[in-house]
């Protein structure tokens, strides 16, 4: 790939972290100039590893402020010689012991040397949990809707988004350079024993903000406030489709696939 064929040290190690964390504190992934972000954090932390060095990863997914993550993938390069005074399994403890709890490095695995966690993904899940009820436990963790879920509409329009099409209708962005289009491999509602209704989704690539925007779509139409007809007809045509974007503390980055 064009973005990888830049010349790496023979010496340079390429590692890839798997991360699990809870977004509630942070700015989203992506470094801020005043505000915590997941990926600050972790760089921080490889700075005092390793003394010395000017260390940026890369994260798979720029998830925005207040989402979650059970692998989120990330990769950065480290000269060879440093990393054998510590060793993959050494460094990730060392990580997990000066991050804070709520960031947690699963593993440190040496991959190729053209590898990105960006660049390289062929296809990222998230997931972003519902409830019809109001809960006491975990109640940060799912976003509480007004009525009930028709789960045969949800599923009809999980049916209608699957595939290959433009998201401009649902997009806060203007311009997108692959206009607006993402490939949606699986869409699917289904009710848990708990009574969490889970909405799962992957894709190729996603817009900013839009799987916030197409749980909302869901829930809009689920729940009877928006007929289905009406949104697969302006979802077909590009036509602005007015959802609410349901809020980022219900959706969790849960897969990462190269």
């Amino acid at each position: 790939m064009p973005h990888t064929a830049k010349l790496i040290d023979k010496n340079t190690v390429n590692l890839k972290l798997l991360i699990e964390y809870d977004g509630k504190n942070y700015s989203g992934w992506q470094r801020q100039k005043n505000e915590p972000s997941i990926q600050q954090k972790i760089e921080d932390s490889l700075a005092v590893i390793f003394k010395g060095e000017k260390i940026t990863i890369t994260g798979a997914g720029r998830t925005d402020a207040g989402v979650h993550a059970y692998a989120q993938c990330a990769n950065f390069r480290i000269d060879g010689s440093r990393l054998q005074k510590k060793g993959t399994e050494r460094l990730k403890n060392s990580l997990n012991a000066l991050l804070p709890g709520d960031i947690v490095i699963k593993s440190v695995k040496k991959v190729s040397a053209g590898f990105s966690a960006r660049y390289s993904a062929k296809k990222r899940e998230y997931i972003y949990r519902i409830t019809e009820s109001s809960r006491a436990i975990d109640r940060e963790k799912v976003y509480n809707i007004k009525g009930s879920l028709d789960l045969k509409i949800a599923r009809k329009f999980c049916k209608i988004i699957t595939g290959n099409h433009s998201f401009k209708a649902l997009c806060k962005n203007k311009t997108d350079d692959h206009g607006f289009r993402s490939i949606i491999y699986t869409a699917a509602v289904t009710k848990k024993k708990d009574g969490v209704i889970e909405f799962r989704i992957s894709a190729n690539r996603f817009l900013h903000s839009m799987v916030r925007a197409i749980t909302g779509a869901m829930i809009k139409t689920a729940t009877g406030r928006m007929p289905l007809e009406e949104f697969t007809e302006k979802f077909k045509k590009g036509d602005e489709i007015k959802i609410q974007y349901v809020p980022s503390n219900a959706l969790f980055l849960s897969k990462v696939t190269y």
